[in-house]
């Protein structure tokens, strides 16, 4: 993205398969900067629940007693210039795992996104 408008890059090109990318709320800082761009770029299919809401970038410096602050630096906003921190990012299609899913060694989300992907391939 440059200049306003989507840039090619030489070293990247879109998969010929469908791709689902499954986020949750563990899903934080640099998983949300993933997420983001990949609905952004249109790359596929975002999948599960909506992302921890946590990505701020800090910078700090040491004092010279010893000690070290840090403070918030910038925040990171979409296209639209939604603040993701405030927003987090929203999945295309909403899918919950439980404790009780996860005590039982069961993955919802997993499971749905296969079917998604064998659907798609099928219907390609």
């Amino acid at each position: 993205y440059r200049g306003g408008e989507l840039a090619p890059q030489s070293n990247f090109a879109p998969a010929d398969k469908p791709i689902i990318l499954l986020i949750n709320e563990q899903s934080l800082s640099d998983a949300e900067v993933t997420a983001e761009g990949f609905k952004q770029l249109g790359l596929g299919t975002v999948m599960g629940t909506e992302t921890y809401r946590w990505i701020i970038f800090t910078s700090g410096k040491g004092l010279v007693d010893g000690s070290f602050y840090r403070l918030p630096s910038w925040g990171l906003y979409t296209l639209d210039g939604e603040n993701i921190e405030q927003t987090g990012v929203a999945p295309d299609i909403e899918v919950h795992n439980t404790f009780k899913d996860r005590v039982n060694g069961n993955d919802p989300q997993l499971e749905k996104a296969i079917q998604e992907i064998l659907n798609k391939l099928k219907n390609d």
